[in-house]
């Protein structure tokens, strides 16, 4: 059981999304294999990366603030608004443990959410690559 769990991690690598930055870092990495195939761990590592992608996308939108005039900046907030809500509800049926077990609820979850997170990421990064002076 302990070889097939690093396998599955394996196999869940190669099907994941093209944007491979979107789904770890280095500092996941390590944790990944500091857990040891601990299911909980993996949540935890998780979660932290999580957290980072967070940190990464509120920097970039505050740097698209403040390039951006007035007249932008609340229509802006909106979008950021409704994303957050589609960011709160996507990749939520991965933790139906039942449909998925502990690789979705620990794994797939994270990976997911990094994706979307990424996502816009990459599209904040456009808007300001085009205000950017050329």
């Amino acid at each position: 059981m302990r070889l097939l769990v690093p396998l599955i991690i394996l196999l869940q690598l190669l099907v994941l999304p093209a944007h491979a930055e979107a789904e770890s870092d280095a500092e996941y990495d390590a944790c990944v294999e500091q857990a040891d195939a601990v299911m909980p761990e993996y949540g935890e590592c998780g979660g932290a990366f999580l957290d980072r992608k967070d940190e990464r996308l509120d920097r970039i939108l505050q740097a698209v603030m403040e390039a951006i005039g007035e007249n932008s900046k609340e229509p802006l907030r909106d979008e950021q608004r409704a994303w957050l809500a589609y960011r709160n509800k996507t990749c939520l049926f991965y933790l139906n443990e039942m449909e998925y077990g502990q690789n979705g609820r620990y794994l797939s979850y994270y990976a997911c959410r990094a994706a979307v997170i990424h996502s816009r990421i990459d599209a904040l990064e456009d808007v300001l690559a085009t205000l950017a002076p050329q």
